[in-house]
């Protein structure tokens, strides 16, 4: 049988009609970049059909649903500038694949109408959490995202996606794709929670959860985004994500990416001043409480091993065993 013949028609033809429909709405016919989006899709058919295919399995045909356009996301600028249509494409597969096969199938609807929570602490009558989420506003770049709150209001997020190691030419099967660090402008939350959490500031909070989140799934490997490549890096409200990631991994050579090894590097405390040590551990072993809970967490929604000889909860109970996150800047 062939690929077409597998395909859920009536997907393709509902997906196809908002899009149209969108099209003549806006008045966009007649503009370059609708026709140039028109040729890459056509070149990028059987791919196309895959992906619809993909999406219209029971843990993502309500996410469809609910945002048609998704499918065709890939011919925009997705995740970052100067990844092709066609690696767009692949990654947005490889993507969903990943969380068909991995993931429980009520996954996505879960996490698409209310955040998970993963973590929370509180820490003189404020409240903090971490929560696993879906970038409804901004899902072209990333689809799925770790939100950072004080009570209750979300002032950091992360946005991500799971892709082929082969998408960044790494060996690795799959890697976590982080496409975006993203403050709410609530800069007094953003203060008061840095001072709170042991002066570590939300967005390294987010990092030691999303180190959670890859050791869970026994990845080895982020993969970031920077400067250069962020699609929605503001103006006004400037982030130096070289600055932020060089405290993590390193560039790849020729390329506007970082590679960011799991476990994060960390200083040896023997390195540190002395009079900063005490400090510093306080500061580490936060993050690593922060990372454990997240990643026993996250078992709760997987449906296969993580590892061909180590169960998921196994894996998890390893992980309450292992220290393995570095300070990222201390």
């Amino acid at each position: 049988m062939s690929l077409i013949s597998k395909v859920p028609f009536r997907s393709l033809l509902f997906t196809t009609s908002v899009i149209t429909r969108n099209i003549l709405q806006r008045r966009s016919i007649l503009r370059l970049r609708t026709w140039r989006r028109a040729i890459l899709l056509l070149v990028n058919g059987r791919q196309h059909v895959q992906l619809i295919r993909i999406l219209s399995h029971p843990q993502s045909a309500q996410l469809m649903l609910n945002n048609p356009e998704m499918s065709y996301k890939y011919l925009r600028n997705y995740i970052s500038f100067d990844i092709s249509t066609k690696n767009s494409l692949a990654i947005l597969i490889g993507h969903y694949s990943y969380l068909q096969k991995h993931f429980k199938e009520d996954f996505l609807n879960l996490v698409y109408h209310r955040p998970i929570p993963l973590w929370s602490k509180t820490i003189n009558d404020v409240t903090f959490e971490i929560a696993m989420d879906f970038p409804h506003t901004i899902d072209y770049e990333g689809d799925l995202c770790l939100v950072f709150k004080k009570d209750q209001v979300s002032i950091y997020r992360i946005i991500f996606v799971i892709a082929n190691g082969n998408s960044f030419q790494l060996e690795d099967d799959n890697v976590i794709f982080l496409s975006s660090v993203q403050g709410m402008r609530d800069f007094e939350g953003v203060k008061l929670a840095t001072k709170l959490c042991h002066d570590i500031q939300p967005a390294h909070l987010l990092m030691a959860a999303l180190s959670g989140v890859g050791k869970a799934l026994g990845f080895d490997t982020i993969v970031s985004i920077g400067n250069k490549n962020q699609i929605s890096q503001g103006v006004k409200f400037y982030f130096s994500y070289d600055k932020f990631f060089d405290n993590y991994g390193d560039r790849v050579p020729d390329t506007n990416f970082y590679k960011i090894p799991l476990p994060y590097k960390e200083k040896p405390l023997d390195f540190i001043e002395n009079h900063h040590r005490k400090r510093t551990q306080k500061k580490r072993q936060f993050k690593n409480d922060i990372r454990d809970e997240v990643a026993l967490a996250m078992v709760q929604f997987f449906v296969k091993e993580v590892d061909e000889k180590i169960t998921i909860k196994e894996a998890a109970k390893n992980m309450l065993t292992t220290s393995y996150i570095g300070d990222g800047y201390s």
